[in-house]
C-alpha cells in the first residue's frame, strides 16, 4: 500500500491522478510543486516510527504483560523489529514449570498455524523450479486423494477453499483425536483420503482447515524427493538465516532451549499439554523470535525472492469473484489504520503470532508457552503501544446508529443456512440483542452487530423470514426456525448405533430420563438439546441432526461443526 498525502482537512487524496490534477491547477502551484513533493516524501517518512518510540512502547507492553501473570505459570517471548532490525527481544514467565526454568528471549517455542507461511513458500519454490504449479490439481501428485467431481486445486488448500473437512475435527468423532493418541503424518493422510465428499465446492468458501496444509508438505515431499523438513530447511532456513529453526517431525526427540507447554480450566492447575504428533506442513515448526524476525525482514525487503513475496501474498478470490483476506498461508488485512500481514498459532499449549506491519517497516513476534496470557492481544498491546494514540475514525454522514423499530418482532430463534447453527435473537432491558451482542438499526434500514451489516427480508405482511449477514465481503443467509420440544416418547425415534464410512467412526444415541446423549469412543457421554426440528446441539458449536425419509422414518445422522460442516452417519443398529 503506498503512503498518500493528508492535508490540514484530513481529506487523503490519491498520490497519482488526483494528487497531480490538484496541483497543476495553475502556473503558480506548478512552481512549487517540486518543494510540495519533497513535502509529501518527508511526510510519508514520517509514518515510519522512531527507533526510541518501538522500543519504549515495546517495553511499556512487555512490562504489563509479565506484571499481569501470577508466577508461577508459562509465559511468552516476545521480539520487535524495525526496518529489517531487531531492537527489542525479551521474555518472561517460566519455561519449564519442574525445575524453575525461566523462559529467555533465545527459548524455542512451537509455531503452530504460524508455520503455515513457510509450507506455502515451499510449494512456491517448486513452482518456480517448474516442478509443480499451484493452480494444478492436487490429484496430479497424491493420486489416492477422491476425484470430488470437480478440480481441487493446491492454490484451493492453501488458501483454505478446498471444502476439505479439518482433519482434527473428523480424528475427533474416532475418538484418537490430537493429544489422545500419537498422531502421524500417515494417519492424517488416511483419515484425509477416506473422505468421499467435501464440505463445499473447492472455491465456493473459505473454511480454515488444517487438512489441505498437511497435504501439502506431502506434495512437496514428492515432487522434492526429500524430506519436508530437509526441503524447508535447505531452501529457505539457511538462505534467510533461521539457524535455530526446524520441524517437530519426531515428538520424542529432545530439543535444546525449548520451552515445554502447558495448559489450564479456569482456576485449576497448570498442567503439561505437549504435542504427541510426528506431523506437520499445517504447524510443527520449533523457532524463536529473533528467527520470525528474520524471516520478516526478508518478506519486507523482498531482496531474496520478490516473486515469492508476491505469491504469499496474493489473496485469494472464490469462484463468484470475491476476494478474501487470506493468502497463502498469511491473512492481509489492517490493524487500526495500519496495513497489517499476518497469522496466529496454536499446538497443545502453545500459542503465537507473527505480525508485520509494512507500510512501517514494523515487525512483532509473540511465542507463547501457555493458553495464557493470549499472544495475540499481547501484538497488539505492543502494536497500540508503538503506533499509538490512533485518531477517531471519521464518522461519515448518515452511518449514526438509531434505536431498532419494534424489535420484539425480530425475536426468535435464527438458523445459519451455510453450518446449520442457530442463534437466538431477543430483547433485553428494550435493546435488541443477536446472541449476546446489541443489534442498532441504520439509516439506510440495516442494521450493524459489531462490524457485521444484517438485513432483513419480510414476507408479505412485514414478518420478519430471513436476514443476510455480510462481514469482510462474505454474506451467510439465516433463516426464521421454530424452536423444538419434543415429547419424550419422539426421542426414542433416534436411539441407536450410527456409523460414518467417511470418519470411520461409531455415534450412540440413546435416551435417558427424557434426555438425549451422544456416546463417542473415548469420550464421556455428553447429552445433546433439541433446536429446531430434528436437530440437536451440544452446547459446544457442534450440531447433530437427522434425515427422515418419505414415511417419516429416521435414516441419516449427521454431525457438523466449525472446521467440518456436514459428517453423514447410517444407522447400524
Amino acid at each position: 500500500m503506498r503512503n498518500t498525502p493528508e492535508w490540514p482537512n484530513g481529506r487523503r487524496v490519491k498520490a497519482s491522478t488526483e494528487f497531480t490534477a490538484y496541483f497543476y491547477k495553475d502556473m503558480f502551484k506548478r512552481a512549487f510543486l517540486p518543494v510540495l513533493m519533497l513535502i509529501s516524501v518527508f511526510v510519508s517518512y514520517s509514518q515510519i516510527p522512531e527507533k526510541g518510540n518501538v522500543v519504549a512502547g515495546a517495553e511499556r507492553a512487555f512490562e504489563k504483560a509479565s506484571k499481569a501473570i501470577a508466577m508461577p505459570a508459562p509465559g511468552c517471548a516476545a521480539g520487535v523489529s524495525l526496518n529489517g532490525e531487531s531492537v527489542f527481544e525479551k521474555a518472561f514467565g517460566l519455561a519449564e514449570m519442574e525445575h524453575n526454568v525461566l523462559n529467555t528471549a533465545q527459548t524455542i517455542f512451537e509455531s503452530g498455524s504460524v508455520a503455515k507461511q513457510f509450507t506455502a513458500s515451499a510449494l512456491v519454490l517448486l513452482q518456480q523450479d517448474g516442478k509443480l504449479n499451484i493452480d494444478d490439481p492436487v490429484r496430479m501428485y497424491l493420486p489416492e486423494l477422491p476425484d470430488y467431481g470437480t478440480p481441487l486445486t493446491i492454490r484451493h488448500m492453501l488458501n483454505h477453499t478446498s471444502g476439505l473437512r479439518d482433519w482434527f475435527a473428523v480424528r475427533a468423532l474416532s475418538g484418537e483425536g490430537a493429544g489422545e493418541h500419537i498422531v502421524t503424518q500417515q494417519m492424517i493422510f488416511d483419515t484425509v483420503v477416506r473422505q468421499k465428499g467435501l464440505d463445499f465446492k473447492p472455491g465456493a468458501e473459505y473454511s480454515y482447515s488444517n487438512s489441505g496444509y498437511q497435504l501439502a508438505a506431502m506434495i512437496v515431499e514428492r515432487v522434492s524427493k526429500q524430506k519436508f523438513a530437509d526441503f524447508v530447511a535447505e531452501r529457505i532456513l539457511k538462505p534467510v538465516g533461521m539457524k535455530n529453526t526446524g520441524y517437530r517431525d519426531d515428538f520424542q526427540r529432545i530439543t535444546a532451549g525449548r520451552a515445554q507447554a502447558y495448559s489450564k480450566n479456569g482456576d485449576g492447575p497448570w498442567r503439561l499439554n505437549m504435542p504427541m504428533m510426528n506431523a506437520h506442513g499445517g504447524g510443527g515448526m520449533l523457532t524463536t523470535v529473533s528467527d520470525w524476525l528474520k524471516w520478516n525482514a526478508m518478506l519486507d525487503a523482498r531482496t531474496w525472492n520478490a516473486q515469492l513475496v508476491d505469491a504469499l501474498e496474493t489473496q485469494g478470490v472464490l469462484n463468484n469473484g470475491q476476494k478474501i483476506s487470506y493468502a497463502l498461508g498469511l491473512s492481509v488485512g489492517s490493524y487500526k489504520g495500519s496495513k497489517q500481514i499476518a497469522h496466529s498459532g496454536a499446538t497443545a499449549g502453545y500459542r503465537t503470532f507473527l505480525a508485520r506491519f509494512p507500510d512501517k517497516k514494523l515487525s512483532i513476534a509473540v511465542l507463547c508457552n501457555g493458553t495464557a496470557p493470549d499472544s495475540t492481544a499481547l501484538v497488539n498491546s505492543i502494536a497500540d503501544e508503538i503506533l499509538g494514540p490512533f485518531p477517531a475514525p471519521p464518522t461519515a454522514a448518515n452511518t449514526e446508529p438509531l434505536p431498532v423499530q419494534q424489535p420484539e418482532k425480530y425475536v426468535g430463534l435464527w438458523k445459519n443456512e451455510r453450518n446449520r447453527t442457530a442463534t437466538r435473537i431477543s430483547v433485553a432491558n428494550g435493546e435488541l440483542r443477536f446472541g449476546s451482542a446489541p443489534v442498532r438499526a441504520m439509516p439506510d434500514g440495516s442494521m450493524m452487530v459489531g462490524g457485521t451489516k444484517v438485513v432483513f427480508k419480510n414476507d408479505r405482511s412485514g414478518k420478519p423470514i430471513s436476514f443476510d449477514a455480510t462481514a469482510n465481503n462474505d454474506t451467510i443467509r439465516f433463516t426464521a426456525a421454530s424452536e423444538w420440544q419434543p415429547a419424550a416418547a419422539d426421542l426414542t425415534a433416534f436411539a441407536g448405533e450410527w456409523y460414518s464410512d467417511d470418519a470411520d467412526a461409531k455415534v450412540k444415541i440413546f435416551v435417558e430420563d427424557q434426555n438425549v446423549y451422544q456416546l463417542l469412543k473415548n469420550s464421556p457421554r455428553m447429552e445433546i438439546r433439541p433446536l429446531y426440528k430434528d436437530a440437536f446441539t451440544d452446547g459446544f458449536g457442534q450440531m447433530i441432526w437427522f434425515d427422515r425419509d418419505s414415511a417419516g422414518k429416521v435414516v441419516g445422522l449427521h454431525i457438523g461443526g466449525g472446521r467440518m460442516r456436514d459428517m453423514p452417519f447410517v444407522r447400524v443398529r
